[in-house]
């Protein structure tokens, strides 16, 4: 059980130490075909969904144009995304990657332990 626990602490930390050293930045917008959309026409289906909506609740086309508004979204986001590593020194790095490797081993090592065979069958 301890194994357990420090593996888990080591992964933990080194996990947060690593993820805490990369900065994410997007910007919004999409380009399609070739053809870059700002932000503001990113929108233009998710508001007129919306607006569709207001005015009438049943209908079937408006639910699913703010659908396709939301997916157009977070498409555009998703598509944007950087991940920048932090400069850092390698002396770190080396720390950040064993902790989470070696505490990912030791979890590892607990969690898909064999049963032991002590040789003798049960009948």
């Amino acid at each position: 059980m301890g194994q357990f626990v420090i593996g888990m602490i080591m992964l933990a930390l080194g996990l947060y130490w690593f993820l805490s050293n990369v900065t994410v930045s997007t910007y919004f917008g999409l380009r399609f075909m070739g053809i870059r959309f700002g932000g503001g026409l990113i929108v233009i289906p998710f508001i007129a969904g919306i607006i569709w909506l207001f005015l009438n609740v049943d209908l079937v086309g408006a639910k699913l144009l703010t659908g396709i508004g939301i997916v157009i979204i977070l498409a555009s986001i998703i598509s944007n995304m950087q991940f920048i590593f932090r400069a850092t020194s390698l002396y770190v790095y080396l720390l950040m990657l064993i902790l989470l490797f070696g505490g990912g081993a030791l979890v590892g090592q607990v969690l898909f332990q064999w049963p032991k065979d002590d040789g003798e069958k049960k009948k």
